[in-house]
């Protein structure tokens, strides 16, 4: 709003600013001045406001705020020409509503340093103050000694009284609780549903790079000790959490925006040239391959170079960790064995929806594997729920078997196109080879998928260095896991979609499994 129209604005309604300015005041000679002072405030911030229509609620909030300062210096300059404070105090009313104003800030000051205490301070204090419980009753029922009761009595009276004249402000997290995504890579997922509310991937957040206190934490994340300690316990059981002294700290690595980018900037340059290697390497295996018998041979070029650059590179990373293996697992606190981390993001730079590596059915006479590469989402999705039930289905199509009436997944993977189903048969959608022929194309893509193990093992050597940088020295050591475990897999993304971002592949429009194969043992 322009000083104008609001100088406008006040012209036509002065009345009402001094009416206000007369109800508040009892001294009726300096309602002048403070309806002058009103109006000036409400000019000098007219340029702040950008929607016209609140500009009523907008001048009535700096005539509150310009008349508590009136009235505060009004009581200095009372005390400074030495008037009697008691008699101002009780004549005033605009010392009443000082008065009244400076009691609500103590209570909820009193009240602020209660959600801050500990869970046995805070529970003494309200037992023998609130509840007027005797300490011998507090000592049963807490079980511990009379002293250590009025030990905590002690205490809690000094916190009080030092917190109460403590400024204390609230967290960036309190309003910006920031996101966390939790990554499991092992053989029992237990963690799912331990972050599926803000509040404790907050927690992670915010004890990340430097330990907090629970008192810390409270203020940071604007949360009440009562219902902030059974979060931190909940996650010390998890194991993702550590207590170190009175402070908590994050116990996992978590790939902050700021580390990947950065990461991935260092690499772009080697992505590209490896990228236009693979796919020319590719490119001349196609006549071999086709010579091999298997489902799917007759495939156009764009359709077989996908399915033989996925092979090529699933392998890869099982070779790149042949040479350059993993530790052995973490045995999990919530149970089975592997490694976890996080994102500070809602895994906005991802390169997958998922993968599902060469996953048998019961009887183990089949197999099958599916990358769902973020670049080819448009044309496939291979959703991982109800994971056994859509794995017994698709194996049976690699078998040609008759379908599992009761096997209720089958509709979607014939929706989505993975699957055929015609007289009760399933069949594959995508190309399934006999076990032979299976390891004779292995030998075939072995230049290709040497080529990717390399450059996999490099990028996750690469990655780690960087990632030493972004993290806190308490989780240092799991660096070098998790840069082979997140980035391994990712550089065969980053290679997808340099080479479809050159345009030397085309993912389909329609839904077309592009990069799925099948093995019958």
């Amino acid at each position: 709003m322009t000083r104008t129209a609001a100088a406008e604005l006040i012209s036509k309604n002065l009345t009402a600013i001094y009416g206000y300015a007369f109800g508040r005041l009892c001294d009726k000679d300096k309602v002048d001045d403070l309806t002058s002072e009103i109006v000036c405030e409400i000019l000098a911030s007219a340029q702040r406001l950008r929607d016209d229509a609140a500009f009523w609620g907008f001048a009535w909030r700096i005539a509150e705020n310009t008349f508590r300062r009136f009235i505060r210096r009004e009581k200095a300059q009372a005390g400074a020409e030495e008037l009697d404070a008691q008699t101002l105090l009780e004549a005033s009313t605009e010392n009443e509503y000082l008065a009244g104003e400076d009691g609500d800030k103590e209570i909820y000051l009193l009240r602020r340093e209660l959600s801050l205490l500990t869970k046995i301070h805070r529970e003494v204090c309200v037992a023998y103050y609130v509840e007027n419980k005797s300490c011998s009753l507090i000592a049963k029922q807490q079980n511990i000694s009379v002293e250590m009761v009025k030990y905590h009595l002690f205490k809690t009276r000094k916190l009080l009284k030092e917190g109460i004249g403590m400024t204390r402000t609230l967290g960036e997290k309190s309003y910006n609780p920031g996101t966390f995504r939790l990554n499991f890579w092992g053989d029992r997922n237990r963690y799912d549903d331990l972050f599926r509310r803000k509040l404790p991937g907050s927690i992670m957040l915010a004890a990340y790079h430097l330990p907090m206190t629970a008192e810390e934490l409270s203020m940071e994340l604007g949360v009440a000790m009562p219902y902030l300690e059974d979060e931190l316990e909940m996650l010390q059981k998890a194991g993702v959490l550590a207590k170190i002294g009175n402070k908590y700290q994050t116990n996992l690595v978590i790939l902050t925006d700021d580390y990947e980018t950065e990461f991935e900037r260092n690499i772009a340059k080697a992505v590209s040239q490896i990228a236009d290697s693979v796919f020319e390497t590719a490119k001349s295996l196609l006549p071999s391959v086709r010579e091999l018998d298997f489902q799917g041979n007759d495939y156009d070029d764009n359709r077989l170079l996908f399915a033989l650059l996925n092979i090529a590179m699933v392998n890869a990373y099982d070779l790149a960790d042949e040479r350059s293996p993993l530790g052995p697992p973490n045995k999990l606190a919530l149970g089975g064995n592997g490694w976890l981390f996080g994102h500070d993001n809602d895994c906005a730079n991802r390169h997958f929806n998922g993968i599902t590596m060469e996953t048998k059915n019961k009887a183990r006479t089949a197999w099958f594997s599916a990358e769902n590469y973020r670049v080819i989402a448009k044309s496939q999705i291979y959703d991982h729920s109800r994971f056994s039930e859509k794995a017994e289905a698709m194996c049976d199509a690699v078998l040609g078997k008759i379908a599992d009436v009761e096997n209720q997944t089958i509709p979607y993977l014939v929706e989505n196109g993975f699957v055929f189903y015609r007289d009760g048969v399933l069949s594959a959608n995508f190309p399934v080879f006999s076990e032979q022929v299976y390891k004779q194309l292995l030998v075939l893509l072995r230049p290709l998928t040497e080529t990717v193990a390399e450059c996999m093992i490099a990028m996750s050597d690469k990655a780690e260095c960087i990632l030493r940088d972004h993290v806190p020295k308490a989780v240092r050591a799991q660096c070098a896991d998790i840069a082979k475990i997140h980035h391994r897999l990712d550089v065969s993304a980053m290679l997808m979609e340099e080479i479809i971002g050159k345009g030397k592949l085309t993912v389909p429009s329609q839904k077309t499994p592009l990069c799925v194969w099948g093995v019958r043992l």
